[in-house]
């Protein structure tokens, strides 16, 4: 049984997400966690109204699955979100986070400027899945997969995105992105050890030439090839470290109409 968190703030575009999550998962046996963090609410009084909210949400989720194996539980987290979701991972043995890239409070905080790469810099256990605001819900055929071969793929690294591709029966994309230069012997190697490892599964293999910014070419092309959700291995060095540094992750995240996956680095 997967578990999968979705923390809400109770706004639009977080239950869009929470829904999202429910109908991603359809064909699994899982356990939801509906979790609200508050800080005050302990010492406002509000933990019963809040209470109440995550039951609320907790219905309505039971009553669009269409799955007799989904379980939903709520949690209030009288903290931050931030200070306490990590101990809660551990404790719950969290599959996925599902969340979305915009809305008010805890949400809004975590998904704006530094805090997105403070999130995913402490919370490397776990894949996130950042549902766009403007997501509009449609058939899933395909997922991608973006990368510049600066990495070794680790099967367990690629696990989530992939067992989710199979049990969905879509296509994963894997996409180099060519920055005008030529790959190196290193890169070249890891390009075939990827292919390997994909071997079995429904996957296609394209180069792309970077034609305006990297966050561009990576929205237009997924726009082209109708892909519904785009993932990337989160590590600290080379593709996915230049995407922070050049603020392309804020902008996939903001900007893109497909849902991001981060994916955590096994190190």
């Amino acid at each position: 049984m997967k578990h999968i968190l979705l923390p809400t703030d109770f706004s639009e575009n977080a239950l869009k997400a929470c829904e999202y999550a429910v109908a991603l998962f359809k064909k699994e046996a899982c356990t939801f966690y509906v979790l609200h963090a508050s800080q005050d609410a302990s010492s406002t009084g509000r933990g019963g109204p809040l209470n109440k909210e995550l039951a609320k949400a907790a219905v309505h989720l039971k009553i669009i699955s269409t799955n007799p194996e989904h379980q939903f539980k709520t949690k209030l987290l009288l903290k931050n979100l931030f200070a306490g979701v990590e101990r809660f991972i551990i404790e719950k043995d969290i599959d996925f986070i599902v969340m979305g890239t915009t809305g008010s409070s805890a949400l809004k905080e975590l998904f704006m400027g530094s805090r997105a790469v403070k999130m995913l810099e402490s919370i490397r256990i776990c894949p996130i899945l950042m549902v766009p605001k403007t997501y509009q819900a449609v058939p899933i055929e395909r997922f991608m997969i973006a990368t510049n071969f600066d990495h070794y793929y680790e099967r367990v690294e690629l696990n989530p995105v992939i067992r989710l591709a199979q049990n969905l029966g879509v296509e994963i994309q894997v996409v180099h992105v060519i920055d005008g230069a030529p790959l190196t012997d290193y890169q070249e190697k890891l390009k075939d050890l990827l292919k390997k490892k994909m071997k079995g599964i429904n996957f296609s293999f394209e180069e792309v030439s970077q034609t305006e910014s990297l966050a561009k070419t990576i929205s237009v092309l997924m726009a082209e090839r109708k892909v519904q959700l785009l993932a990337m291995i989160y590590h600290r060095h080379g593709f996915f470290e230049s995407l922070f540094t050049t603020g392309v992750i804020k902008k996939l995240a903001f900007n893109t109409s497909v849902p991001f996956l981060v994916l955590p680095e096994v190190e």
